[in-house]
């Protein structure tokens, strides 16, 4: 019955067929406790607590949803996009997977995509663009003729067509060109951040067909909750690569970051995104919650729209495979998408049965960080 069932799940949404073997657990957070109004937990090689960034109320409820998710590995991370302040740091299993890049990057990766694309001037917004085939897979005849159903790409993100984002890539790019992207996005190496963190990883096959399919979000390698949420924060900085910062603590950086050097030495900072493309970027993610791939999850069974009518740019993927199998959900946003506060990534592993996905925790999540930001008053409450 089990196999049944994920045999038909595969069929139904796009299938990651490598195993599922993490890379080696980080050095990074262990023990993380939340204690009257601060967090700490233990970083580097150091035995000895040190204070975190972290919000103690927006992180107690981050634990409370993973949680109730029931997913036998999960991670939320949050940050405020300005500056870079990690205000959650939750992780659900045996190890530290907002750090860990177990999951397929899945859809995630045509963030990648679209920016290659836009940034090489192969289209715009308006561009319109016929696909064929690619719900659950990209075939060789996928890429040939004209394709029998058309759109515009500003659409397709939000809806994550995979047929258009495999099209264009076999017409317009090359795998330097994604290497690259994924290196400015945070989805290939270590993001720059004070403690130490296991690299994401990209496959980009050299074959055309192969490319493509990784360009669609197939086999595109693995991503860590905290990579998902740079390239959120990146896009919503306007491109601008901020670096995150996790220890409160100013000479807790050192110890952290085990003598890995100071972040200017690892490539932190510096622009990720031309500032145009980042704003496209960003209304083409407001399609997902407003008519795209979590339109549902942002309505209300009043049908009212959760968090009223403040924008929200946000990005899903989902892939079933690995060893044991596993429905991988993602969600990454920030909000409100016209004047950012706060960026929001969501990694589940859920079991081929499951309680709810990434999307719905992720939504929540704004909504509690929203609620506290209105019962706080006029006074900024954080700093």
């Amino acid at each position: 019955m089990r196999s049944r069932l994920f045999l038909a799940l595969a069929a139904a949404l796009s299938v990651w067929v490598a195993p599922a073997t993490a890379s080696p657990a980080p050095r990074g957070v262990r023990h993380l406790h939340v204690a009257g109004g601060a967090v700490h937990a233990t970083v580097g090689a150091s035995s000895k607590p040190v204070r975190l960034t972290l919000d103690p109320e927006l992180q107690r409820a981050a634990e409370r949803l993973l949680a109730r998710s029931g997913a036998p590995e999960a991670a939320i991370v949050a940050s405020d996009v300005r500056t870079g302040r990690i205000l959650v740091w939750a992780s659900r299993g045996e190890r530290d997977y907002v750090a860990t890049p177990l999951a397929p990057s899945a859809s995630l990766f045509k963030l990648v995509t679209a920016a290659a694309l836009l940034e090489g001037g192969k289209v715009n917004i308006a561009t319109p663009v016929c696909y064929t085939g690619g719900e659950s897979a990209i075939r060789a005849r996928d890429l040939e003729g004209r394709g029998d159903t058309c759109t515009v790409f500003g659409e397709a993100l939000g809806r994550s067509i995979n047929g258009v984002f495999a099209r264009l890539a076999s017409q317009h790019l090359t795998a330097e060109d994604l290497r690259r992207k994924a290196r400015d996005l945070g989805f290939d190496g270590e993001v720059p951040i004070d403690v130490a963190v296991a690299p994401s990883t990209i496959e980009i096959p050299a074959d055309a067909l192969g490319r493509a399919r990784a360009a669609a979000g197939f086999w595109s390698g693995r991503l860590s909750p905290l990579g998902a949420l740079f390239a959120m924060q990146t896009i919503a900085n306007d491109g601008e690569r901020v670096p995150f910062s996790l220890l409160a603590s100013p000479g807790a950086a050192a110890r952290g970051r085990d003598g890995a050097g100071p972040l200017a030495e690892r490539g932190a900072g510096g622009r990720g995104l031309r500032p145009d493309v980042a704003r496209t970027l960003r209304s083409m993610l407001e399609v997902t919650t407003r008519r795209g791939t979590c339109a549902k999850a942002f309505r209300k069974p009043d049908g009212t729209r959760a968090l009223g009518a403040m924008p929200v740019a946000a990005k899903t993927g989902t892939l079933v495979g690995g060893r044991p199998s596993r429905m991988f959900s993602w969600f990454a946003s920030f909000a409100p998408s016209d004047r950012p506060e706060i960026a929001v990534s969501v990694m589940l592993a859920n079991d081929i049965t499951w309680r709810t996905k990434a999307n719905l925790v992720g939504r929540e999540l704004l909504e509690i960080y929203f609620g506290q930001k209105r019962a706080a008053g006029p006074v900024a409450r954080r700093r």
